[in-house]
């Protein structure tokens, strides 16, 4: 005979009968409650599965973040209660821009400031990396991100139709024999240009392989900076 309803609704009560019929299975109050809730869970229908456009852009996202961590970068802004994450707000040619628009949380004594951070992150044009920069917080699109690194040296090329290749943070401009090499004394010690092969060869300090990028024709070295990671303005090399 089943029990009456004011006894099973009721976790103390059907305690007690539980312990006063001497059956099997007894129980407190606490563990009957624990009981029916984690029924109650286990219960719950299941969310729908995640599409597969909504898969690889979380994988693309978490790969990015972690680009960015690996530099030294910040991926979120800290509020006194919440916390504001990276997002992509852009992907352009393999290009990936990531934004983050919050309220920083500083202490009880300074009050939250409004906070923003970007980031450009992609592949090298030799198939190697993946290489995080970051921008000015303001900037929300691949094609701005892009506009703001390019050095106008750079600019001018492409603008006057020379071929331009990339390495990290240095640019190979095509230019004249008179020229070939140019700017090869100045590019960072992890780049180092061998004109007898005519290879670009980057070997960063992170131990990374990257592959060298041949330049049959004659070019001259142009750097790249961005902005430092972590919350500064100062501008440095870029990769």
């Amino acid at each position: 005979m089943p029990l009456p309803l004011d006894i099973t609704r009721n976790p103390e009560r059907l305690a007690e009968h539980l312990r006063a019929q001497n059956l099997p299975g007894q129980r407190s109050k606490t563990a009957i409650t624990r009981l029916r809730a984690e029924r109650r869970r286990r219960s719950q229908p299941m969310p729908p599965p995640l599409s597969l456009a909504r898969r690889a852009h979380d994988r693309l996202l978490r790969n990015v973040r972690a680009e960015i961590e690996r530099r030294g970068g910040e991926t979120t802004i800290e509020g006194k209660s919440s916390t504001t994450y990276l997002e992509i707000t852009d992907r352009q040619n393999g290009m990936v821009l990531v934004h983050a628009d919050g309220w920083r949380y500083y202490s009880s004594r300074v009050p939250a400031r409004p906070a923003l951070l970007s980031y450009l992150w992609g592949p090298d044009d030799a198939g190697s990396g993946p290489w995080a920069v970051r921008v000015p917080g303001t900037v929300t699109t691949v094609a701005v991100a892009l506009e703001w690194l390019t050095p106008a040296a750079v600019q001018a090329a492409q603008a006057a139709g020379m071929r331009v290749r990339r390495q990290g943070d240095v640019y190979a401009v095509e230019t004249q024999n008179r020229h070939d090499g140019k700017g090869a004394e100045l590019l960072p010690e992890s780049h180092a240009w061998r004109p007898d092969t005519r290879y670009l060869v980057h070997q960063p300090a992170d131990g990374r392989r990257h592959r060298p990028v041949r330049l049959p024709w004659p070019v001259r070295f142009v750097q790249q900076t961005a902005y430092g990671m972590g919350r500064t303005n100062s501008r440095t090399d870029a990769d």
